[in-house]
């Protein structure tokens, strides 16, 4: 994702661990000694992953610790509901962090989980539930998503009001971390990362990173409640990160970053990470929620080519845009995404996104505007509206002839119901998706729904002396009517209500992250009718 502090504010206007350096990096890292907490992930009719770490205090001074591990049908584990038992022997080699696949469950059904060790650890108690039968028919299927939960820009508030949603799953659409702390990356901070001197880029320091943002009691309880899916996005390695690049010392950190991700996380590699430079592992996947719903999940870094035409806040078109053989999705992960979206049973698809896909082209300057003491690039960006200015081609928009040959294979295909969920951005933006931007009476072959941020900084951080309010018909951009809706102010998580009939969109924001509670309330609802690629506002 791009540098919101010059790129957006340009474009559109517990105790600590002290830990040695090595040379050129800060004398003292941050790390939060805690209880990391529970979570589990990737549910499916059978199986689900459960994860939790050992914390420092129960790591036997670094030899091996077996972990005992229960799963039962009722949270008070009595004798006659535990279903599951067995041990996990975890160590410095794993960061004495626990990840077992639990097999032979009953699909749609609730599960509890817990862990304890003989050096005195013993766990909260997990929530996780499995996935419909394939064949099954749920009458709704109810799940929320998120993105881009920065920890220095603010607290994890919107995670306080999704703990208080009945819903099958979550999902994070990436950035789970920020390797940079740095106070000049976003605007302003609310809580401290010095991990690495400011910037992590190696094992001991990604580490740090996840056991910092798990410092967060909001962000535990959120992964204690619910089965999550997880993807990337590129701040889990570094901000813009393409998977093709191949200067000589991003292999190694590539390799670093891709382990601890799959340390810390409840997911479950299609292929394990690879002993090759680069590494590779395979995180694109689908889920099946009966015959109702399937999502799939992308990963929109590892298998892209570096963007083209950069400009510091902006980007104006240029030849390389337009190759046909650049790829963001790499021709493996496409050739699976099309098989699977035209042989897909189920009533609804939704794509799991990490980047905007919808074109998000120049600025349309609305003229109460004009006086205002709007940031100059506000105004240079006007000028060149006529000469193809994108806000960003770290997104789709860096890869037109790829989402052509995507969004035309959905229309020659008559793939209905297909609906993109995507983070990335900060903030709120829906609409829906042509083959041809260009021809607004073109039909619309799917619907993207683009949620805020958890915590990163948005437009409202970023141009607070702005009237945001106003400021929103700017972002309205005049090159892209097929964006039916924005917010700029809040932080909010996304919730889908999934059933034959229709799928509601619902965001729910929250008044503040300057702590860590506030008032929560419904910003906006949308439905997506069956059969229909448009947005009903609610």
């Amino acid at each position: 994702m791009f540098n919101r502090r010059s790129v957006l504010k340009g474009a559109l206007a517990a105790p600590v661990l002290l830990l040695a350096s090595r040379p050129g990096h800060s004398q003292a890292a941050t790390v939060f000694t805690t209880d990391y907490g529970v979570a589990s992930g990737d549910p499916r009719p059978d199986r689900v992953v459960i994860w939790t770490r050992v914390p420092e205090a129960s790591q036997a001074g670094g030899s091996p610790v077996t972990v005992d591990y229960e799963v039962a049908t009722s949270e008070t584990f009595d004798s006659a509901t535990i279903i599951v038992q067995g041990q996990f022997t975890t160590d410095t080699d794993i960061d004495y962090t626990v990840k077992v696949v639990v097999s032979g469950l009953t699909p749609a059904t609730r599960y509890y989980y817990r862990f304890r060790t003989t050096t005195g650890y013993q766990s909260v108690t997990g929530r996780t539930r499995t996935a419909p039968a394939t064949d099954a028919s749920p009458e709704a299927i109810r799940f929320a998503y998120v993105s881009c939960q920065d920890y220095t820009q603010g607290f994890y508030t919107v995670y306080a009001s999704l703990a208080e949603e009945d819903l099958d799953f979550c999902v994070h659409l990436g950035d789970n971390i920020y390797e940079t702390g740095a106070a000049g990356f976003q605007e302003g901070q609310v809580r401290e990362d010095t991990i690495g001197g400011g910037e992590a880029d190696e094992l001991s320091e990604y580490r740090q990173k996840y056991q910092l943002y798990l410092s967060d009691a909001n962000l535990r309880e959120v992964r204690r409640l619910f089965p999550w899916v997880f993807l990337w996005d590129d701040h889990e390695l570094f901000n813009n990160y393409a998977g093709t690049e191949t200067s000589v010392e991003v292999p190694q950190r590539q390799r670093d970053a891709y382990r601890v991700f799959l340390e810390y996380m409840p997911v479950l590699p299609v292929v394990p990470l690879s002993a090759t430079d680069p590494p590779t592992v395979q995180l694109f996947r689908q889920f099946a929620f009966g015959n109702l719903l399937e999502v799939f999940v992308l990963d929109e870094r590892q298998y892209r080519d570096g963007v083209v035409c950069r400009r510091d806040f902006a980007t104006l078109a240029c030849p390389q845009l337009d190759d046909p053989e650049r790829t963001m999705l790499g021709r493996e992960q496409k050739d699976w995404l099309k098989s699977n979206l035209e042989s897909s049973p189920a009533r609804w698809k939704v794509l799991l996104n990490e980047v905007m896909m919808m074109r998000f082209e120049a600025i349309n300057l609305d003229p109460r505007a004009k006086g205002r003491n709007l940031p100059p690039a506000i105004f240079e960006s006007a000028l060149l509206v006529d000469q193809g200015l994108y806000i960003n081609l770290d997104a789709w928009d860096g890869y037109p002839a790829e989402r052509t040959e995507l969004l035309e294979f959905i229309a020659d295909r008559q793939i209905r119901n297909v609906v993109v969920a995507t983070g990335d951005i900060h903030n709120c933006y829906a609409g829906v998706l042509r083959p041809d931007f260009s021809d607004v009476d073109s039909p619309a072959v799917a619907v993207e729904i683009v949620g805020g941020s958890v915590s990163s900084a948005g437009l409202y951080e970023l141009l607070g002396d702005v009237d945001l309010t106003e400021l929103g018909s700017l972002i309205l951009m005049r090159a892209s009517p097929h964006i039916e809706y924005v917010d700029l102010r809040y932080h909010v998580y996304t919730k889908f209500v999934v059933t034959p009939e229709q799928l509601a969109v619902t965001y729910v924001a929250v008044d503040t992250i300057a702590q860590t509670t506030s008032d929560s309330f419904v910003l906006q609802q949308f439905t997506i009718p069956n059969g229909e690629a448009r947005l009903v506002q609610s």
